[in-house]
């Protein structure tokens, strides 16, 4: 990286970090019955950065990927492989209604197309985790056997 682009990042860290700094700031000074505004920008501003992290780092994948048209074939296994996971956890998802300890139904948690989402989110989430921990159990075998 060169220097005058390091420079450049490091303002523009350094004005996050203030930024950052004084709307916390302004949610410890606060008082209790103002808490909300307070912390209100504190929620927007970091927002905003996720929002623009996501867009540079989409950027940036997009680019990665025309510079190296060889690693398109993996990235396409790659995401053929999440598909192919996600129609697993959607055939897996119930599409019951969610309900409470009494066995009531809870608000917005009716049978059908809402609930099936969720399930469907949830138990893909719970399947890339358990992809994870094997992928990364199996490479310390690995270690250790070599």
């Amino acid at each position: 990286m060169s220097s005058k682009l390091s420079k450049i990042l490091t303002i523009i860290i350094l004005v996050i970090a203030v930024i950052g700094a004084v709307l916390y700031a302004g949610v410890l000074t606060s008082e209790e019955d103002s808490v909300y505004s307070s912390v209100s920008p504190l929620v927007e501003f970091s927002a905003w950065l996720l929002y623009a992290t996501l867009a540079i780092t989409v950027v940036f994948a997009v680019v990665n990927i025309f510079k190296n048209p060889e690693d398109l074939k993996k990235i396409a296994i790659n995401v053929a492989i999440l598909g192919l996971v996600y129609v697993v956890a959607y055939v897996t998802a119930s599409d019951a209604a969610v309900l409470d300890v009494q066995g009531q139904i809870l608000e917005g948690g009716e049978a059908g197309a809402t609930s099936k989402l969720i399930s469907t989110i949830i138990n893909y989430s719970v399947y890339l985790g358990a992809i994870a921990i094997a992928v990364v159990g199996l490479g310390a075998v690995k270690t250790a056997i070599k």
